[in-house]
């Protein structure tokens, strides 16, 4: 049904169900994984938990543990006896999605969403519900 399917990929518990989702997706129709990372500068401000006083320092930070999530992500699909593959970008999860879906024609984008409401939705946004509404391929959204 699917050649490539799509995975957003962040530390949260929510992104891991979608990873689990989706190469349980894979292993059924010998789909190919496509793991994708965004580092959003733009909304370094509202990130906590980073001890550096300079934002390209945490932009770093943010580079480097989206790398390496996506080296342990990859590695554990491979070890189910997937075909992966990863993009670390930077800019707009929600752009930088849809582009890479796009170029490379994947078949099926599959996320998490952790269900923000009130100010955090307001100030942060919803990564997923600009991908659904955008999005020309399906998006499996799971929580």
């Amino acid at each position: 049904m699917f050649d490539t399917i799509l995975v957003a990929v962040d530390d949260s518990d929510q992104a891991q169900a979608a990873i689990d989702l989706a190469c349980k997706l894979a292993k059924l129709d010998g789909a190919k994984l496509l793991l994708v990372n965004a580092v959003d500068a733009s909304k370094l401000l509202m990130v906590a938990g980073y001890e550096t006083p300079y934002p390209v320092d945490a932009v770093q930070l943010l580079r480097e543990e989206g790398r390496e999530l996506l080296d342990t992500v990859q590695a554990s699909c491979e070890a189910r006896g997937l075909s992966v593959a990863t993009v670390a970008c930077e800019g707009d999860a929600c752009d930088e999605i849809l582009r890479i879906a796009r170029e490379d024609k994947v078949g099926l984008i599959c996320m998490g969403t952790h269900g923000r409401k009130g100010l955090s939705h307001l100030f942060v946004g919803s990564v997923a519900e600009g991908v659904v509404q955008r999005s020309t391929v399906p998006v499996l959204v799971t929580k």
